[in-house]
């Protein structure tokens, strides 16, 4: 193999490890039809406001690296509770893929709910997505 054949497969190379980068961080952008997003690291609750009538998909972003084998979810307004999972991955995957894979919910009211997060271990991206935007 000569040198322009080694430039040639390395320009391409580079080209499809910036389209990875950049799909991967365009997935979970946050723009508008994200109604909740959030770097977690360590066990977290937060806070976001949803509303009856609305499809919500949850979304996680384990990255390429070091992303948590398990994930535990539960979102939850006082007693009531619309979304409980426990996601796992296969750690030999080339690309980390959580299972269940973007479960939906709704809620059956409006309000302020609580968003617990438990991650096994390493740190991901969550976002919950409004699928009727």
């Amino acid at each position: 193999m000569d040198e322009e054949q080694k430039d040639r497969i390395l320009i391409v190379l580079t080209i499809l490890v910036a389209i990875l980068v950049f799909g991967i961080s365009h997935y979970l952008s946050l723009d508008d039809e994200y109604v909740f997003g959030a770097s977690v690291s360590d066990e977290s609750v937060f806070e976001v406001n949803l509303t009856t009538g609305i499809k919500y998909k949850f979304l996680i972003d384990g990255g390429l690296i070091g992303g948590p084998v398990s994930i535990d979810v539960t979102i939850s307004k006082g007693s009531y509770v619309p979304f409980d999972e426990s996601f796992r991955t296969d750690p030999m995957d080339t690309f980390t893929v959580y299972y269940p894979y973007e479960p939906m919910f709704t809620v059956k009211e409006n309000g302020t709910y609580q968003v617990h997060v438990n991650p096994s271990s390493g740190s991901c991206k969550i976002a919950i997505f409004d699928t009727n935007s």
